[in-house]
């Protein structure tokens, strides 16, 4: 490895660990995601640094008996984790194009809030509702999320609290409150439409990286629904954008 390639090969890992631990030093926010994100990247980084060391050492597995085996189950799984990663990322976009149209039960899934207000991730779902709402003056949304052990009340309270400080009626919010995951959030809204004769077809609004994972949800739950996907903050989105491909893993392993 040339000085110049080693070079930037160090400079593009340290950016993207700086980008991993961005999310905890700026928000605070600590999950699977942005520890995979600083594991990864620190491990690339040593290795660049010490990359004729590794070198040697890799020839020196390939030398023994075993080390073949281990060294060749070592680079499949890590060929089948970036292809599933690929693939992932590509429905992940795929389902990133606002799908209204315009007639439907607006529906925003919950997420964090606090004291001081909606989180800054849940600030963009309701922003980009706010947005819809005021584009279709007839429509009915649903705002759905329970109260979180660290939350001061519920994540439907929360946000419905702040569309009514900008000016949204609060006779178009129905609010769901008992949820505490994405399935609930839809299966209880779905509830909530029947019992006060909405339109069952929801148009469900959550953050960019999710939108995918909740319509496969929605539709094992027989929704009928469009997507509308919100913006997510730079600093945050290897914290949720990983998490959210361990999640899709999990949805595709279990579910297809």
């Amino acid at each position: 490895m040339t000085k110049i390639i080693k070079v930037l090969l160090l400079v593009v890992e340290a950016l993207l660990l700086i980008w991993c631990i961005s999310g905890y030093a700026i928000y605070r926010v600590l999950n699977i995601g942005n520890l995979t994100g600083m594991a990864l990247f620190s491990l690339l980084i040593l290795i660049t640094i010490f990359f004729g060391q590794f070198k040697k050492f890799v020839k020196r597995m390939w030398s023994k008996k075993a080390g073949k085996p281990f060294l060749s189950l070592m680079a499949a799984l890590l060929i089948i984790g970036l292809s599933l990663a690929g693939i992932e990322t590509v429905c992940i976009v795929s389902a990133c194009h606002n799908t209204l149209q315009g007639n439907e039960t607006l529906v925003v899934l919950g997420s964090q809030v606090k004291r001081s207000g909606p989180s800054a991730m849940t600030r963009y779902r309701l922003n980009a509702a706010i947005e819809v709402l005021n584009r279709y003056p007839d429509m009915i949304c649903v705002l759905s999320g329970g109260q979180g052990a660290d939350e001061p009340w519920s994540e439907a309270q929360g946000m419905s609290d702040y569309l009514i400080d900008r000016g949204i009626s609060k006779d178009r919010l129905y609010l769901e409150d008992k949820s505490t995951n994405t399935r609930e959030n839809l299966s209880f809204s779905k509830k909530v439409i029947m019992d006060n004769d909405l339109n069952e077809h929801m148009a469900i609004v959550s953050n960019d990286f999710h939108v995918y994972r909740a319509g496969r949800i929605a539709k094992r739950l027989g929704i009928e629904a469009n997507l509308v996907p919100a913006k997510s903050i730079f600093a945050l989105l290897p914290a949720f954008y990983i998490r959210e491909l361990y999640a899709i893993f999990a949805d595709w392993f279990l579910y297809s």
